[in-house]
């Protein structure tokens, strides 16, 4: 249990300085993971490559809201947190799945803990992710049961790839929980994939947020306050 809980402070220290790189950097991160990836996993360095894309057209640009007193208002996107991977299935689909939802997270913002058996690919990430750019323990592998223990934690996305069993047992884990709303992305169709092939799957793992700027010298424009004029 100590050791779970140490990985999940590591990931929670990753992602408070992950969170505050712009997008730009991001993205530059994550393509040299793919660039390593590439030489071992092509088909996956591909879903990788699919899901900055996708991210890049929904999450790069900040947003300028209407500032009814002359205030600048602006919507833009961050990361939740730990986001928890869980692979329980083994076969090619399903790690095109995992490479999604890691890929997708990692984008939005968050740290990833990957939980899963297969070690091909759990090597093949972290051979990929040692040889990149990324941030000291933005994303950590372990085994498929360190989940139950990661549940402890304050972990703020879950993701799965699995059978429709497990992702009902998850389910009712996540509703025993106190604290934060933590949501369930999950993937357990795997002949089509159909999560993993969403260009969307970004907006899964962020939180929208809004900033406020007064740029006139008392908190907006005075002058469209005002109540009445001489015409009146």
């Amino acid at each position: 249990m100590v050791h779970q809980v140490t990985r999940f402070s590591d990931a929670f220290s990753a992602w408070e300085n992950w969170n505050l790189t712009d997008f730009d950097s991001k993205s530059e991160c994550l393509l040299a993971f793919k660039q390593a990836l590439q030489q071992v996993e092509p088909e996956l360095a591909a879903v990788v490559s699919y899901h900055i894309e996708q991210a890049s057209a929904l999450l790069a640009e900040t947003h300028q809201l209407v500032g009814p007193t002359g205030e600048t208002n602006e919507l833009y996107t961050a990361g939740r947190g730990v986001a928890v991977v869980i692979q329980d299935a083994l076969q090619q689909q399903a790690k095109h799945a995992v490479v999604a939802q890691l890929t997708a997270a990692l984008i939005a913002g968050n740290t990833v803990i990957l939980c899963s058996d297969d070690d091909e690919l759990s090597q093949a990430l972290e051979s990929a992710y040692v040889q990149s750019s990324l941030p000291t323990h933005l994303a950590q592998f372990v085994a498929l049961d360190a989940y139950h223990q990661l549940l402890d934690s304050d972990v703020r996305s879950l993701a799965y790839v699995g059978s429709h069993e497990v992702e009902k047992t998850i389910n009712r884990l996540l509703v025993q929980r106190s604290g934060a709303i933590v949501s369930l992305t999950s993937e357990t169709d795997l002949v089509n994939i159909p999560v993993a092939h969403d260009p969307h799957l970004a907006l899964r793992f962020i939180t929208e947020r809004t900033r406020t700027i007064n740029i006139t010298a008392v908190g907006g424009n005075a002058t469209l306050l005002e109540l009445g004029s001489e015409t009146h």
